[in-house]
């Protein structure tokens, strides 16, 4: 039988040198040292049950991705996944030209789709990044499951790259050709199609809120697109805002198992699952965050474009952008229990430098006392992933930032980028505690997390008045994040 210390040694190890997927699908670099360092800290009990997650069959950390397997997520899942394999059935008969004389028009099997289409040159109607685009795709197919409409998914092969190179499709396979589906939808004479487009790009509050919303608590979701086939281009969230609105959709998503703390979560897991190499990066952090000895604090602080575009003029660090960690702090005192041995501030930026400063904090405690207590200090961690840092849509970027040295957007170029983007989200949703920057990726975060007040959002401005981080009072509402930036 194999020792505990052999298998802590392995585990260490295929952390830092994990054995490639046989899939061929991307696999991330090895997590940060800090994730070790920190891992250290906890209960001796703790640290083994982590270690026993080596699985030596696969010589990595386990892959395992659990979801609703308590009922956590309600009860829809088995009803909407019928339902797509019978409408995604049909399509492939109409495909074919086949079109039963026994399909009732009102019974027809409808469809909606997300679409990221490239952007021209000359526009700047993009998608947006992650949290605008996650925004629009998880509202997008929050709308499906209330139509009763099977759910398609795309993003053009070069803005930047495929969802199929980043995702696993666990439940519904959502991939198509929109272009086909344009082609075969819009025959106007054939009573059983239709096809209608749909911009909700973005889209202010009020703007949002009258379209959706036309006949406000009393609107039917069914009765705002009428075609069979409806296509979807949106950076816009609406899933907090039906909760508030309707109390019609809040008792039917209620009866589901759905809430506006868990629906975000709940769609988003049961659309897309990450590949191998990246499950294994997760629950590496995961497993930590879960621990009862460890009290974990998100930060993330969104710098500006500057920072991803030009890395080499990245100047950012603590001296500008210290308060959030003191707010941390703050937080962390606030909320430590006697259970908790050890507290883990975890950092998601868009600088490079500034993350280099903060891990550096590990080893510099004269500078980390100007941040936080001395007793903080004495129990505590910084952790970082390490992925490489990048913005989703450098082509837009580029059109309002002197790009010295751009990059080709191509598949290789962009993988490990567009993978590092949601890695970090989804990490930092999972932390316990968040202090966040005032825009859209933090709010995502807060939103994955399935915590409401849960985050405190930090003022834009950095000569606004900051919050009291050791008040509950400070933490910031999912009505309110869903108002702000790409909605929700």
């Amino acid at each position: 039988m194999i020792s505990l210390s052999a298998i802590v040694f392995m585990a260490a190890y295929s952390l830092f040198h994990p054995k490639q997927p046989r899939d061929g699908s991307y696999s991330p670099p090895s997590p940060h040292i800090s994730l070790l360092q920190a891992v250290s800290h906890a209960t001796n009990e703790e640290f083994q049950s982590y270690c026993k997650k080596y699985n030596e069959n696969q010589g990595g950390f386990t892959d395992e991705w659990k979801y609703n397997e308590k009922g956590e997520c309600g009860n829809w899942q088995n009803r909407y996944i019928k339902l797509h394999k019978r409408n995604m059935a049909i399509l492939k008969q109409y495909k074919k030209d086949e079109f039963s004389n026994k399909i009732k028009i009102k019974d027809r099997p409808k469809f909606v789709s997300y679409l990221c289409k490239e952007v021209p040159k000359n526009s700047n109607r993009g998608c947006g990044g992650l949290a605008d685009r996650m925004g629009g795709m998880i509202s997008t197919f929050f709308y499906a499951l209330l139509t009763d409409r099977a759910y398609l998914l795309n993003w053009a092969e070069r803005n930047p790259l495929p969802l199929e190179a980043i995702w696993e499709r666990p439940y519904i396979d959502w991939s198509h050709d929109p272009k086909e589906m344009e082609l075969l939808f819009s025959n106007g004479e054939n009573p059983l199609l239709g096809y209608q487009k749909v911009n909700l790009l973005n889209r202010k509050y009020d703007d949002l809120t009258a379209t959706m919303f036309p006949n406000g608590g009393n609107t039917e979701f069914k009765d705002l697109w009428n075609e069979t086939y409806v296509e979807v281009r949106s950076n816009r969230g609406f899933i907090i805002h039906t909760f508030q609105s309707s109390q019609k959709y809040k008792k039917i998503l209620n009866n589901m198992g759905l809430t506006k703390e868990n629906t975000f979560r709940c769609i988003t897991d049961f659309l897309f699952r990450p590949t191998i190499g990246s499950r294994r990066f997760l629950n590496a952090y995961k497993k930590l965050f879960e621990m009862k000895s460890i009290l974990s604090i998100g930060i993330q602080i969104r710098t500006d474009d500057n920072a991803l575009a030009n890395p080499q003029h990245d100047s950012n660090g603590l001296k500008k952008w210290g308060h959030f960690l003191k707010c941390a702090g703050e937080l962390a005192s606030f909320k430590r229990q006697p259970h908790h041995k050890h507290i883990v501030f975890f950092l998601v930026t868009d600088s490079t430098h500034l993350r280099k400063q903060f891990v550096s904090l590990n080893r510099n405690k004269k500078l980390a006392q100007k941040y936080l207590s001395e007793d903080i200090v004495k129990s505590s961690s910084m952790v970082i992933t390490g992925l490489p840092l990048e913005h989703i849509e450098p082509d837009q970027v580029a059109k309002y930032i002197d790009v010295e040295d751009p990059k080709e957007v191509n598949k290789a170029r962009m993988q490990p980028g567009v993978n590092s983007a949601y890695m970090e989200n989804w990490l930092l949703g999972h932390t316990q505690y968040r202090v966040i920057s005032a825009q859209g990726y933090g709010k995502m975060a807060s939103f994955y997390s399935g915590e409401d007040k849960a985050s405190i959002s930090m003022p834009k401005n950095g000569k606004a008045k900051l919050p009291v981080c050791s008040a509950d009072n400070s933490f910031t509402s999912f009505e309110s994040l869903s108002t702000q930036w790409s909605l929700g």
